[in-house]
């Protein structure tokens, strides 16, 4: 069984131990739900309140938070540069071995002319592999998966349960593909027929590179370009349930959290923090550093380092300015209504007076 001492944890994660070092820590939890023998982690103020009654017996705190009513004679703190980031060591430690199929081919897949290693790869049951692809080495490859002819996957590469690599497709080192995620569909590409008679499918030639450490959720879909590569950079992270259209860009460490959408032929830079349900218009360039709020509606240019949100998009200052006042209008529309409704009582009221005054 995983176990560690607080001493343990001070000294895996390099902080300062306040409170008895013998404590046994048998896994983690959060402040509300853990147990006695559990960690847990502290990052704020907010959370330093729910101290008090957590059941757990050390936590990781971030340096400069003060933690209320903690007695250090039954319960360890640990002080850490930033709790949340030191954690990540801890549910390392403390989780299970994932499930992989074992090493070698299942009986039951399909593996037609193929560049591998057998001795170095899984590939689980019911896998369909094309001809001419290359797999390096420690390559998984998990129950129902299918890789088209013609695609690449480099050493140490996961695809989960039932995701599609289609033809020609590049996947870099340490690449993962979450399960039922398609790398290298068509395009989403018509234009009408000449004679008006329904539309045509526009051919995409292209394919899809995932550089090293990319990892794709879920459910998300990537198609590959019409000419050259839809390319994703080293180190980027695709949530659950995204649509990244064709020749799309994206650098380095960018991060898209779920349910949002590129439309084709944009162009996003390195370190960009895109907000869950956002979506961003085609031929669009989101700069370097940028960062786009939750259910931002993109389809204008966002320089570096900018940070925007908003249905249509603007710079967020300048949105929350009109949140604002939007606010501050509602009072006044309530005032206004009333007004109006008060002149119409007033103009009844005066046209059965007038009524009343003409009669014989």
């Amino acid at each position: 069984m995983m176990k560690l001492t607080a001493q343990e944890i001070a000294t895996k994660v390099g902080g300062e131990l306040d409170g008895p070092s013998g404590i046994v820590v048998h896994g983690l939890g959060d402040l509300r739900g853990s147990k006695e023998s559990d960690a847990t982690f502290i990052s704020d103020a907010n959370y330093a309140r729910l101290w008090k009654d957590c059941k757990a017996q050390v936590a990781l705190v971030s340096r400069g938070v003060e933690v209320p009513d903690h007695d250090a004679k039954k319960r360890a703190l640990i002080h850490v540069d930033r709790a949340e980031v030191a954690m990540i060591s801890l549910l390392e430690h403390f989780s299970p071995p994932p499930e992989s199929p074992p090493k070698g081919i299942h009986a039951t897949a399909v593996v037609e002319t193929t560049t591998l290693s057998k001795d170095q790869i899984s590939i689980g049951a019911l896998v369909w592999i094309g001809k001419d692809c290359v797999l390096g080495k420690n390559v998984v490859i998990h129950s129902g998966a299918r890789i088209y002819p013609g695609v690449t996957i480099g050493d140490d590469a996961i695809i989960h349960a039932n995701a599609v690599i289609r033809e020609r497709c590049e996947l870099g080192k340490r690449v993962i593909v979450h399960a039922g995620a398609v790398i290298g569909t068509e395009g989403f590409g018509y234009r009408p027929c000449p004679n008006g008679n329904g539309l045509l499918r526009i051919p995409h030639i292209g394919n899809v590179v995932l550089e090293d450490d990319v990892e794709i959720g879920s459910c998300t879909c990537i198609d590959r370009g019409t000419f050259g590569s839809t390319r994703i950079g080293v180190g980027t992270k695709i949530d659950n349930h995204c649509q990244i259209g064709h020749n799309v860009q994206i650098g380095r460490s960018t991060v898209m959290a779920g349910l949002s959408g590129i439309a084709g032929s944009s162009t996003v830079g390195d370190w960009v923090r895109i907000g869950a349900g956002s979506g961003i218009a085609d031929h669009r360039t989101v700069g370097t550093g940028a960062q786009l709020a939750a259910r931002t509606a993109l389809m204008n240019d966002v320089p570096a380092g900018e940070v925007w949100g908003g249905m249509p998009a603007r710079e967020i200052k300048i949105e929350m300015r009109h949140i604002l006042a939007l606010q501050k209008l509602s009072p006044l529309t309530r005032d206004l209504m009333r007004l109006v409704d008060e002149t119409k009582k007033n103009k009844e009221a005066a046209k059965e007076s007038a009524k009343e005054t003409a009669r014989p």
